[in-house]
């Protein structure tokens, strides 16, 4: 049990860790189409409108598309350009995309000298640069340099020449409204983003064309525009240029972040986020935006939407092609898109064929109501079963909703009924499980299944698991053909933690053993002495 329990945690931290952004690349077509809820209205600040002297609309901005979003982050191609590199066109490779993700952290953190005025902290292993908040390194003054000398050759002193062209900067950034109702950003992480959007690495200054096209104090749209990268990606880029050591602080993530969506939103003629926005809701292309929390988010950021689908009705599905080109179902729950499977927040009822004529059964002991099945000339319950006993020790103490394990939640009030989600037993209470006239399965029960050849289950397992299960083989379709309805809810960890080796049904057996039923296999495991109990689901079959 503990190898698997080990492989399981391992997998379940691999796919905790992927990126599954889910976002769409905006469409180059689509002009912000605003759709007010509330009957509030919107007062677009100066950083959401266009310079009146310079085209910067959005709408006549050609962007990259998902894929070569997705490119641009994952290519390991270096390259010199900016992320926003002088013009960005329809036909722009990814390429020159390519350089923000690849290089930028590595020239922001280079300290290869002060060439163009430009120049980072050495790197410190795993100790952070820890830069202050005053700190800067000639970014912003490599940016407003030619505005800078215009302004003084128009009789401005040196000091508010530069104090005019910072607010210019910020201004036609998208940032004046950022700056002046977040105060703790600090100089210093502006500068990072700055580089990391606009440096040239190999002679760590500012993209020229974007330093000339300032000198009026106005910014073309084509020059400083980072919309030909999904807004959700922005999300994973502060760790790629941010000087974090080894250590994470969330200021140092978020502010970045903020500066970035800020640019983004001002390039897509969105208006700034806060309380006079309201209920407002901004559709760009495929996507969704909605102000959270001083900021913008698309609703399949927040779970909200799959595959251009808003969740809205209750036990709606949606399939979502995954990355190892599988298929994942997700089901609408309370506004929210939630994964077939998260089990332990899913009500019983989404797990139930609903193309299959179940039986009934009512346990006397509580009145819980039960879907059956025959299957193999015998009464099977389907759906793993949910009894608890509030007076029996064993009960309190050795069953667990997957829930109340998810949740860190051990009052016995909260463990008394798992709405869905399968309860976990230990051996020693499971003969007390199943009700009268019911028992355990024995492995004469199961044993045609652990004794298929890889073939056979090939085509066979799939008629066992609750429809939209992911389940390995993208030929291979889910049809829960018997009713058995197995879930792909694992265990419960013995030592308190949460349920681990989701991607596998189990149920316990007469014996003491319990089954692990994988996509291609199935073998039967006896409880580990030197664990404090596995906590396993329980089917009973009637007698």
């Amino acid at each position: 049990m503990k190898k698997k329990i080990f492989w399981g945690l391992v997998s379940f931290f691999l796919c905790a860790c992927g990126n599954d952004s889910g976002s769409n690349a905006n469409s180059p077509e689509n002009e912000p189409l605003v759709s007010e809820i509330s009957s509030s209205e919107i007062s677009y600040s100066s950083e959401s409108n266009a310079t009146p002297d310079k085209e910067s609309s959005s709408s006549n901005k050609s962007v990259l598309s998902s894929s070569s979003a997705a490119e641009t982050q994952s290519s390991d191609t270096a390259s010199d350009a900016p992320l926003s590199s002088g013009t960005v066109t329809g036909t722009q490779s990814s390429s020159s995309a390519t350089a923000s993700t690849t290089s930028s952290s590595s020239a922001a953190q280079s300290g290869s000298g002060p060439a163009g005025g430009i120049s980072f902290p050495q790197e410190r292993g795993c100790r952070p640069t820890a830069p202050v908040e005053s700190e800067t390194f000639g970014v912003v003054d490599a940016f407003i340099q030619k505005r800078v000398e215009t302004l003084v050759q128009q009789g401005l002193s040196n000091d508010s020449a530069r104090d005019l062209a910072i607010e210019e900067l910020q201004r036609e950034l998208g940032l004046d409204t950022l700056f002046q109702e977040n105060p703790y950003i600090a100089e210093y992480q502006l500068e990072y983003t700055l580089f990391f959007l606009y440096g040239n690495k190999s002679e760590n200054t500012l993209n020229q064309d974007l330093v000339d096209d300032f000198a009026d104090g106005t910014l073309e749209a084509d020059n400083y525009c980072i919309n030909q990268v999904p807004y959700a990606a922005l999300d994973g880029y502060p760790m790629l240029f941010m000087p974090l050591g080894c250590f994470i602080s969330t200021p140092e993530i978020n502010n970045p972040l903020a500066i970035m969506r800020n640019i983004w939103r001002k390039c897509n003629g969105m208006p700034y986020c806060n309380a006079s926005v309201g209920d407002t809701m901004i559709t760009l292309g495929k996507d969704h935006f909605v102000c959270e929390e001083g900021s913008w988010v698309t609703l399949e950021m927040l779970g909200k939407e799959k595959n251009g689908v808003i969740c809205t009705n209750n036990g709606d599905r949606v399939v979502v092609r995954g990355n190892d080109n599988n298929d994942m179902t997700y089901i609408c729950l309370d506004s929210f898109w939630r994964a077939i499977s998260n089990t332990a927040s899913l009500p019983a009822e989404y797990f139930l064929n609903p193309d299959f004529e179940y039986g009934t059964f009512e346990d006397p002991r509580d009145g819980h109501v039960y879907k059956t099945t025959v299957y193999e000339g015998k009464t099977w319950l389907a759906q793993d079963i949910d009894y608890y006993d509030r007076d029996n020790p064993l009960f309190v103490n050795q069953s667990k909703c997957a829930k109340v394990a998810e949740h860190k939640k051990h009052d016995p009030s909260e463990n008394a009924y798992c709405d869905g989600a399968s309860r976990f037993y230990t051996v020693n209470v499971i003969k007390k499980v199943c009700p009268t006239g019911w028992r355990l399965p024995t492995k004469e029960d199961w044993n045609h299944i652990t004794e298929m050849s890889y073939s056979e289950a090939d085509k066979y397992y799939p008629k066992l698991y609750v429809i939209g299960t992911h389940i390995a083989g993208n030929y291979r379709v889910v049809t829960d053909e018997f009713g058995l309805s197995l879930k792909k809810d694992g265990c419960v960890d013995p030592y308190g933690r949460d349920m681990i080796l989701s991607s596998y049904n189990m149920f316990w057996f007469e014996d003491g053993e319990y089954v692990v039923n994988s996509d291609f296999f199935a073998y039967y495991e006896k409880v580990d002495p030197r664990e404090n109990g596995e906590y396993v689901p329980v089917r009973c079959i009637k007698e």
